[in-house]
């Protein structure tokens, strides 16, 4: 039973605002009836859909059931702290979603974008996540979703607060589309770059294709002072402190830059091993995981002291005087190394894969002079540091949208307090 908490305000639950799973395709549908499929796939995190496959519903795989229509929510039950949900603002007819998906379609009461707000809260994960069944495919039911508790306002007021959110979900999503599109534009500035250098015209060809004049190509072995990996020992699952000593997890390579939170602390029971300690300059690389997290490439460039390497990365320091790591770091990103990595690995291709400290060693590299080499390096870095700084504005964001939610959806800040209301 529904009851007053804040003035206007009541005590609700999903199932009581939406009516879940309203309208699915029966077995005996036509073979040749043509739908728009919305798998999990298709939903790629909060808010972000991609285009729904057409196919024939006898072509469709069995859990193209779930019949969906513009304003419906779709809250996948599979793993939900991954967070696939969408709202759909298509109208196009036909639309059907797998029956990983609960379906919500907000009644009357409900301001559909207001129950879409609680849905990406926090909030509502945490409710989902400790109802999970299963241990290969961790799922949670449409009842559990029906039971999430909220408070209700009044619907003027829930339009209200659902523009302000929405406001800032645009902001957001503005900001990552400009993160994107820099990425994009690095990926091209860095392809030309290790291709063409910088004010070239003549080229010369060599067993990895065309390249500047000027330019040598070596392995990997010849500009390197020293390649290793670490140490894996049982370590507790707790980052090291300050002043503690850790061990990285391959987690802490990333793309984007490297990560020196993500360790785990070496218990006191162990002596360190200092010669095996990142320091800056390194440049790492995963040498072991699951397929697309094997060869990722990083650059350290500040990292606390007492972190040591962990078996699966490999470190790779340079010879100063032949190559610098920056250079090194973007060559081994670069498309062509990275077609290189992929041939080399070993392993099952969809799940744990490796690569050799050897087959490192034998990689190409098209070697620059050292002056060009920190032109391209600079040049590169000038974008890493556009997507840092939309990168920081983008967190910043983030953190603001959880502050305005933590205060709008549960009435400890009201809009009339603040804000003109919506008008009817």
């Amino acid at each position: 039973m529904s009851r007053e908490v804040l003035e206007g305000w009541l005590e609700s639950q999903i199932d009581a605002v939406a009516d879940i799973n309203p309208d699915s395709l029966r077995s005996n549908t036509s073979t040749d009836f043509r739908i728009k499929y919305i798998d999990v796939a298709t939903v790629d995190g909060p808010s972000t859909m991609s285009e729904p496959r057409s196919m024939n519903f006898g072509d469709a795989p069995s859990r193209a059931r779930k019949r969906v229509k513009r304003g419906d929510i779709l809250v996948s039950t599979v793993r939900p702290y991954l967070r696939s949900f969408c709202q759909v603002l298509s109208s196009e007819p036909n639309l059907v979603a797998s029956t990983a998906f609960a379906v919500l379609r907000p009644k009357p009461m409900v301001n559909g974008d207001f129950l879409y707000q609680h849905v990406l809260w926090e909030r509502f994960v945490e409710h989902l996540t400790p109802r999970m069944k299963g241990s290969n495919y961790p799922a949670v039911t449409a009842g559990d979703v029906g039971a999430y508790t909220f408070l209700l306002p009044p619907l003027r007021e829930q339009r209200r607060i659902a523009e302000i959110l929405s406001s800032v979900d645009e902001a957001i999503a503005a900001t990552r589309a400009v993160i994107e599109q820099a990425r994009k534009v690095k990926q091209g500035v860095l392809e030309r770059l290790l291709s063409k250098g910088i004010g070239h015209t003549r080229f010369t060809q060599t067993e990895i294709g065309e390249i500047p004049e000027g330019w040598e190509v070596v392995r990997v072995s010849d500009v390197a002072a020293s390649i290793d990996s670490g140490w894996s020992p049982d370590c507790e699952k707790v980052a090291a402190s300050e002043g503690e000593w850790g061990i990285l997890k391959t987690s802490a390579v990333v793309w984007d830059g490297y990560q020196p939170h993500e360790n785990k602390k070496l218990p006191h029971s162990l002596a360190p091993r200092p010669e095996i300690e990142v320091r800056a300059g390194d440049v790492l690389i995963t040498r072991a995981g699951p397929v697309d997290r094997t060869g990722v490439v990083a650059l350290v460039k500040n990292t606390q002291q007492k972190l040591m390497l962990s078996d699966k990365i490999i470190r790779i320091q340079t010879n100063a005087d032949q190559c610098m790591p920056s250079f090194l770091s973007l060559w081994l990103s670069s498309p062509l190394a990275q077609n290189e990595i992929i041939k080399k690995k070993s392993g099952m291709a969809q799940s744990q894969t490796n690569i050799s400290q050897k087959a490192l060693r034998e990689l190409f590299v098209s070697l620059p002079p050292l002056d060009e080499q920190t032109k391209i390096a600079d040049a590169v870095q000038s974008v890493d540091d556009g997507i840092s700084a939309e990168s920081a504005k983008l967190d910043a964001l983030v953190v603001a949208k959880s502050a305005l939610m933590s205060d709008l959806l549960t009435g400890r800040k009201r809009v009339t307090d603040a804000l003109p209301m919506a008008a009817e």
